[in-house]
């Protein structure tokens, strides 16, 4: 969410004082910023701001070989604006991100538009002609110009989206281009009018280790005290359950939750991926919706566990399933982590750019969470420092 707009004027040293990650100010060509809302959303990661916490920003974000920035979000960045340096003159121009005339006035409060440039101010024009709501985020500058290019009115956001869907009479070309685009809200969607229902689509990340840590614990406990098993021995099928969880991740993400060449043309089937998967494409910083419902991981585990089951003795299939749903677990809180969380490692700074890639750059490679391994195996590993693939044609709505 934005911050609060006030207008003010502020010397160099009040800036200073907010130079903490909990209280992050940046200026910018004589006009000061309070991201302090946007820092762990921040596909570059936190760290990029926060270290320029009250300081200048401009040469950072100049700069293409620490975090390219595109014109979106020099505009963007105006939804943060709370004043003025003294003595500034806030005359500078931008060279090719200009931030426009603003008659020396902050955005409005209630204002539910903002000043884009090109192709993203033509969708939100066609949008606003739709009457949908579909706010601006300075995280759709990480889109490509073609996504942007490609961007149209889908689902009103302000309204339950179920029974939007259901009733759609976009095309299937038209609904796989637009739910592939992100859009960003301050808060998470509404997917049903009913308040009961809506709660059971909101999972929260604790729920995750909470409900299927006990699973994994009597898993295992039941492989040695019914089966017989000894420790090494389940330590052994413990490690391959985790292995045997890493191809999981990708066969399910990619085969599964990205089965759209499958899919009727139909209401109802896109309907079903939307809920599926669509909706994390289409709101991927929804907090409530980036891990998997507990029921519906109930549901997909259970083809693998009687397929084997169906050619291995109940020990060792409870030996392995404690070691892969175990790796769920870590995949589960590793996708919450590298939307959300401050990443601290290389290899998940890594991930984090590569995953944020699968989101804006090309959603039909990338398909490892925890590592690139299969990824590597099946040849779908994204490059995502290199120029990104032109969008799909944009398709007319039926």
């Amino acid at each position: 969410m934005a911050a609060k707009r006030t207008r003010s004027t502020f010397t160099a040293a009040e800036v200073a004082k907010h130079a903490s990650e909990n209280d992050c100010w940046i200026t910018r060509r004589g006009r000061v910023y309070d991201v302090t809302p946007f820092l762990h959303d921040h596909p570059g990661g936190p760290d990029l701001i926060s270290e320029y916490a009250g300081r200048d920003l401009d040469a950072l974000m100049r700069d293409g070989d620490v975090h390219e920035h595109s014109e979106v979000a020099y505009d963007i960045l105006e939804d943060y604006l709370i004043g003025h340096l003294e003595d500034s003159g806030d005359n500078a121009s931008d060279s090719g991100a200009d931030v426009g005339d603003m008659d020396d006035a902050l955005p409005s409060t209630t204002s539910t538009t903002t000043t884009v440039h090109g192709a993203v101010r033509a969708a939100r024009a066609a949008q606003t002609l739709a009457g949908i709501v579909d706010p601006v985020s300075a995280l759709d500058d990480q889109l490509t110009e073609e996504l942007a290019s490609a961007k149209q009115p889908l689902l009103d956001l302000s309204k339950p989206l179920l029974w939007q869907m259901l009733t759609a009479n976009f095309s299937k070309d038209y609904y796989m281009t637009q739910v592939h685009i992100p859009r960003h809200l301050p808060e998470p969607a509404t997917i049903f009018a009913n308040p009961v229902l809506e709660l059971l689509t909101r999972t929260p990340w604790y729920l995750v280790p909470l409900c299927w840590l006990p699973v994994v614990a009597y898993l295992a406990y039941d492989a040695t005290a019914t089966g017989g098993m000894s420790l090494p021995v389940l330590g052994a099928h413990f490690a391959a359950g985790l292995v045997m969880w890493t191809f999981f991740e990708y066969t399910f993400h990619r085969f599964l939750f990205h089965a759209d060449a499958l899919l009727p043309d139909h209401p109802l089937a896109l309907t079903v991926h939307f809920l599926m998967h669509g909706i994390h494409h289409y709101l991927p910083m929804d907090r409530m919706r980036l891990v998997l419902p507990p029921v519906f991981f109930a549901l997909i585990v259970q083809p693998p566990w009687w397929a084997f089951r169906a050619v291995l003795d109940y020990a060792t299939c409870a030996a392995l399933f404690s070691g892969g749903i175990a790796g769920y677990v870590v995949y589960d809180l590793t996708h919450y982590y590298l939307h959300h969380a401050r990443v601290r490692t290389p290899h998940l700074r890594e991930m984090k750019k590569y995953h944020l890639a699968h989101h804006y750059k090309n959603y039909d490679s990338a398909y490892g969470i925890t590592s690139k391994l299969w990824d590597y195996a099946f040849a779908t590993v994204l490059d995502y420092a290199a120029p990104a693939p032109g969008a799909k044609a944009k398709p007319k709505a039926a």
